[in-house]
Formats: C-alpha cells, sequence, structure tokens
C-alpha cells in the first residue's frame, strides 16, 4: 500500500472530465493502462472488462438518444407542414365564404368557427378547433363546398395536424426518458473514472510511471503551471522580433513556440528561456507568424497562451 499526496490535490491532478468527450476518451486511456497493468498492480474493483462494459453502454445510450432527436426533427418537419396546410386551408375557405356572410365579422360567421373576428389562428389548439367547426359546418352545408374546401378535406386536414402534434409529444417523453438514461451511463462512467484512480492510489506509488499508462498525471508530481496570459510581439527588424511575458504561476521557465502561416502545420518549439523576455530571430520574410509561450516546471509544461500573430517584411 501506498499512501499518496492528500485527495484534493490528487483529484485537482486528475480531475474526472464533465463533458462526454472527454470522459470517454479518457475511459479509452483508462482502459488500456487496466489491459497493460491490470493483473501486475492487482486492479480488480475497476477492470479492464468493467471499464469497457461500463463505456459500450454509455455509447449506446448517447447514440440512441442522438437517434431520437433525429426522429423529433423529422416529426417537427411533418407537424409544421401540417400547420402550414392547415392555415392554407382555413384562409381559403374563409375567402370562399366571404360572399355569402361578407367581408367583415359579423356574427352570421360564429356558425362556420370564426367567432369575434376573421383572424386565422396561429395557437394550434385553436386551428384545430376552427378546422374542426369548419368540417361541422361543410359537412351540414355541402352545397357551400367548393374545389378542395370540403368537410372531407377539413377532416384529413384536422386529423394530419392532430396526428403530428401527438407524435411530437410523445416523442418528447421518449427523449426525456432516453436523456435520463444517458446521463445517468455518463454519471456511471464518471463515477468508474474517480473509483479507478481511488484504487490506483492505494496500489501505485504517486510518481510511478504506470500512472501515465492509464492516461493520468502522477499524483505526486508538481502542480503544472497556470497559462501564461499577456503576451507581447513588438518587430525590431524586418524579420526580428522582441517578446516578453508576466510570469505565470508556478513556472520555472518557459517555452516558445512559433508558427509560419502557410508552412507548418504545428507550432514549432524555438526557445526555453528562464527570463520572461525573448527575441526571435532570422524569421523568413514577408511571412505572418503566430506565436505563444507556454510556463514549465518539474511537472510538466502548462497550457500555450493565447497566439500573437507578427507580419515580417
Amino acid at each position: 500500500m501506498h499512501k499518496t499526496v492528500n485527495r484534493k490535490y490528487k483529484h485537482m491532478k486528475n480531475p474526472t472530465p464533465t463533458n462526454q468527450t472527454g470522459v470517454l476518451a479518457l475511459i479509452l486511456a483508462l482502459y488500456k493502462g487496466a489491459l497493460e497493468h491490470g493483473l501486475t498492480i492487482g486492479l480488480n474493483h475497476i477492470t479492464a472488462a468493467i471499464l469497457l462494459a461500463l463505456r459500450v453502454a454509455a455509447v449506446t445510450a448517447r447514440d440512441v438518444y442522438e437517434t431520437a432527436k433525429l426522429a423529433m426533427s423529422d416529426r417537427r418537419i411533418t407537424y409544421n407542414e401540417a400547420y402550414e396546410a392547415a392555415r392554407e386551408f382555413v384562409f381559403l375557405a374563409r375567402d370562399i365564404l366571404k360572399p355569402i356572410f361578407g367581408k367583415q365579422y359579423n356574427q352570421r360567421w360564429d356558425i362556420t368557427g370564426f367567432v369575434g373576428s376573421l383572424r386565422v389562428p396561429d395557437n394550434v389548439e385553436e386551428l384545430l378547433v376552427l378546422v374542426e367547426t369548419i368540417h361541422g359546418f361543410l359537412s351540414a352545408n355541402p352545397t357551400l363546398e367548393m374545389g378542395n374546401i370540403t368537410a372531407a378535406k377539413a377532416q384529413l386536414v384536422f386529423d394530419a395536424l392532430s396526428n403530428a402534434r401527438s407524435a411530437i409529444d410523445s416523442q418528447k417523453t421518449v427523449l426525456s426518458n432516453l436523456m435520463t438514461d444517458r446521463d445517468a451511463k455518463f454519471e456511471a462512467l464518471r463515477k468508474a473514472v474517480r473509483d479507478l484512480i481511488n484504487e490506483l492510489d492505494t496500489l501505485i506509488d504517486p510518481m510511478d510511471a504506470r500512472w501515465l499508462s492509464f492516461g493520468l498525471n502522477k499524483p505526486g508530481a508538481e502542480e503544472t503551471p497556470d497559462a501564461v496570459v499577456g503576451v507581447i510581439a513588438t518587430l525590431i527588424g524586418p524579420t526580428a522580433a522582441a517578446l516578453k511575458w508576466p510570469a505565470a504561476a508556478r513556472g520555472s521557465f518557459y517555452h516558445v513556440y512559433q508558427r509560419v502561416q502557410g508552412v507548418d502545420a504545428e507550432f514549432v518549439l524555438v526557445g526555453s528561456p528562464a527570463d520572461l523576455d525573448f527575441n526571435l530571430e532570422n524569421l523568413p520574410t514577408n511571412k505572418s507568424i503566430d506565436i505563444v509561450v507556454a510556463a514549465v516546471n518539474d511537472g510538466g509544461e502548462g497550457p500555450f497562451s493565447e497566439a500573437v500573430t507578427i507580419v515580417t517584411h
């Protein structure tokens, strides 16, 4: 058994990702570490098989939820089409009835479903009631049917909109249940991460290199520095620049990187000063060059600073 640094410090070194992508990636690293070292270390609580099973369950739950979201999107398209068709039907019905009941609202319109005004409602519930009433009116007065404005058409429009709305309401319940299941599966993954870290804490030394095989930091290593903030780059010649930056917390020295736009795919290390300034010389001419700085200590390299760009002549 090995006593480690306090738990608060350890978990600051090996935090559990909060987003799904992060936890899935970490579980893969933990799985590979457990396959490689689980037997020799003596893992028995969170094994490679358990990690894999939990990950498969989470991925499956996520994919089922995403598929249900696509189904909801399709149902919304169907609903919108039915909604617009119902409004169009009502507009046309109103127009063919105007010669009979008048161009302005009066109480004679009430029998058709237009009560209080000739406005076509936006609200789906009100729209359904209006289509239903028009259906009843045309059924009782078939001689007033014209073209596609019939009782039969009103019934089709009503059914399409009513069914589309019900399909969306039903899918909302499905999505809610699937989201709950997905979130529970991912919480089980996060718990497995925490439990495995705790188990490793009892089995290997805080500075054991095998922590790295699990995609984890060594709990006993010095915490990496904060990001460098406020890098300033100033041209001091056609192909030279002077850099300076404030000290970063826990930084012992710094890495300076540059990336020539259109030339370098990644940032290239060009210096490791201990001071808070650095000169870049012999830069390529007529190029835009991105520069970042990272603080370093025995625990490793901190995050990159925000990139600054200089343009040489």
